[in-house]
């Protein structure tokens, strides 16, 4: 394409047009020659010079640019005292390139750089002839043969610069505005040839190009190191593509991946795959929480443009499951657990040999309200996944062959100590307080039996379960914890910046409150029915302590969680790896970050048999030992 080919209006203007992709961009791929004016030298005005270059390059195109640099009022005495005023820009140059360029050079100046090296990149210096501004006229002309197209109003091609600083660019074709575009070319040539009589222009000095030069050259050696390096560190998100694999060939199966390693964005990797294939027409994603299904349909949003699949939601206010029914092929379905049950029952067969189904957060589905509701209903569904980062159920073996029949076999096990060692989580510190229960407790405890017995003689006997949640509570709750954790936060007080306390009840949680104030102000309690605000506050860093009985919301990045305080801790790792899992979370502003876990222990009875809370510390003792690029050992 030629200049006299590309339709240029006449003038192009930030918030109406691309200035970018409208006019820089297709003037440079149809020019031979590029003159331009650019304003203060550095390594950001040549950064946004350079970055639209690629096809001016290409096609072999020279350029003469006219840059400034600003004297300083020392530099000014110098000159006033004899020293050539073409030295002291030059020494301004080489400060300039030693001082902004060291930092690291973008494409766009490496570009410019090699332009410059192979002598098509001709660059001339303007300083006013007096005072300590810059040169900085705003003029640009692109030649095509005898065609050419000259413009003014802007001294950088940045994307960045037209978008925030509202710029505009007025055009003036040489075919179409012979006498104004003639007018600026002439401009420019009087500045080049050194006939303005306002400003001394310099060639631009040798030992600032050999500077220059070699700068680029040690940062482009650096950055292809730095390739090299990461094509030769091992993929530490590979777990991703062997789960893919695995799933591939299963067609049914459960994935086990902690927290944070990725579990929704390798189930949309195999959706994808299997919709490439052809595979499936259909996909109904299901899970438990409000919060965790906005998190999904986020996602499916991002995916239903590259399937071409529309996607109805069943949750919450939206009542889709009838529609989705009505036109399943080429849709996605985004449903609660229980009304799963009904679009289920109602999914012709055949349309079930091209579904997948994911089970998010698959241990929930082993509950036995859920095996009631859904026994036998995926049947006829040929893809079937399970995600969760501790997909079995702790002591229900009917739930965990629930999952096995209705789901599949564990595929493929990626823990929290594989993705610590990946460096995909964050190592941490652990803190077992040890406590006794106190008279309190042990007659709460007593209470407990003595209900037990009461029920048993009046023929409503309690069930196992039922006096093991109540003798947890009164662990969960025991007072004995709160001088031990005063004297702990007392030494440590750190721990509380970033920091989430989980507790059992909110009265518990009270008196927790009456600790932390002895030692900070910025806290707040996060209990049921409380605005969803105070977690947002906490997530923005407006709040340093929260304090809460929730499991808090999946939806809510948080990656500058320290510290986690967990004063009620459940039997099945289940809670205790969904509350720490969110303060494992790598955090981009601080690389080093080492998470701290502090933890309540309850001393075993007599008869030497470890309790719950000992075979968890033992478990995060031994987890807390791990590190990044550890092996693993063979124990």
């Amino acid at each position: 394409m030629s200049l006299r080919e590309i339709e240029y209006q006449e003038d192009y203007r930030s918030g109406y047009n691309s200035i970018v992709d409208d006019f820089f961009r297709p003037s440079l791929a149809s020019s031979q020659a590029y003159w331009r004016a650019v304003g203060y030298f550095s390594s950001s005005a040549l950064e946004s010079f350079g970055a639209p270059l690629g096809e001016f390059i290409k096609n072999g195109g020279h350029i003469r640019l006219v840059t400034s640099v600003e004297l300083s009022h020392s530099d000014l005495e110098a000159i006033q005292n004899g020293a050539p005023k073409q030295d002291i820009c030059a020494q301004r140059l080489e400060r300039i390139i030693e001082t902004d360029f060291a930092d690291g050079l973008g494409g766009g100046t490496a570009r410019l750089v090699r332009l410059l090296e192979l002598g098509r990149l001709e660059i001339q210096i303007a300083v006013p002839k007096t005072g300590t501004g810059i040169y900085h006229e705003k003029i640009g002309v692109f030649f095509d043969g005898e065609d050419y197209v000259a413009f003014t109003g802007s001294s950088n091609e940045s994307r960045n610069a037209f978008e925030n600083n509202r710029e505009c660019v007025d055009v003036y074709p040489s075919w179409s505005s012979a006498a104004r575009a003639a007018r600026k070319k002439a401009h420019f040539e009087e500045l080049w040839e050194r006939n303005d009589q306002g400003v001394d222009v310099y060639s631009f000095p040798d030992a600032a190009r050999q500077q220059l030069i070699r700068v680029c050259g040690e940062w482009e050696a650096a950055y292809r190191q730095r390739k090299q390096d990461e094509k030769a560190k091992p993929n530490k998100w590979r777990h991703q593509d062997d789960a893919l694999e695995e799933f591939l060939a299963a067609e049914r199966g459960v994935l086990n991946m902690a927290t944070g390693t990725g579990k929704t964005r390798t189930s949309l990797k195999i959706l994808r795959s299997l919709y490439e294939r052809d595979s499936i027409d259909t996909v109904i994603v299901s899970t438990d929480g409000n919060d965790l299904l906005d998190q999904w349909y986020a996602e499916l949003l991002g995916v239903r443009k590259d399937i071409g699949a529309k996607v109805f939601r069943h949750y919450k206010s939206s009542r889709e499951v009838e529609d989705f029914l009505l036109a399943p092929k080429n849709a996605i379905l985004l449903v609660s657990r229980q009304p799963l049950a009904s679009a289920l029952r109602q999914l012709p067969a055949l349309i079930g040999q091209r579904t997948l189904l994911i089970h998010d957060e698959v241990h929930g589905l082993g509950s036995p309200a859920n095996r009631n509701r859904l026994n036998g209903l995926s049947d006829n569904v040929r893809y079937r996944l399970g995600l969760s980062a501790t997909p079995e159920r702790e002591y229900d073996d009917d739930g965990n062959a629930f999952l096995l029949e209705h789901v599949g076999p564990e595929l493929m096990r990626f823990e929290l100590d594989d993705a610590i060692r990946r460096e995909i989580l964050a190592p941490f510190d652990y803190f077992p307080l040890s406590y006794d229960l106190t008279a309190e407790d042990r007659q709460r405890v007593r209470d407990v039996y003595k209900r037990q017995a009461a029920r048993a003689a009046a023929g409503n006997p309690m069930s196992d379960e039922e006096v093991w949640i109540e003798i947890a509570r009164v662990y969960k709750t025991s007072r004995a914890k709160l001088p031990m954790f005063d004297t702990f936060i007392r030494e440590n007080q750190h721990l509380l910046e970033r920091c989430i306390v989980f507790v059992e009840t909110q009265e518990y949680g009270d008196e927790v409150l009456e600790i932390i104030h002895k030692y900070r102000s910025d806290f707040h309690t996060y209990f049921s029915g409380e605005e969803s605000e105070t977690l947002k506050r906490f997530a923005r860093g407006e709040l340093e302590c929260l304090i809460t009985c929730h499991r808090v919301s999946e939806g809510i990045d948080i990656r500058s969680l320290n510290s986690v305080i967990l004063f009620s801790s459940a039997r099945a790792r289940l809670e205790t790896i969904q509350r720490m899992g969110r303060c494992l979370r790598t955090d981009p502003d601080n690389p080093e970050k080492t998470a701290s876990i502090v933890d309540f222990i309850r001393h075993s009875d007599e008869d030497g048999e470890q309790n719950a809370d000992e075979e968890r510390a033992e478990w995060l003792t031994n987890l807390s030992k791990v590190r990044a690029g550890e092996t693993p050992s063979d124990d």
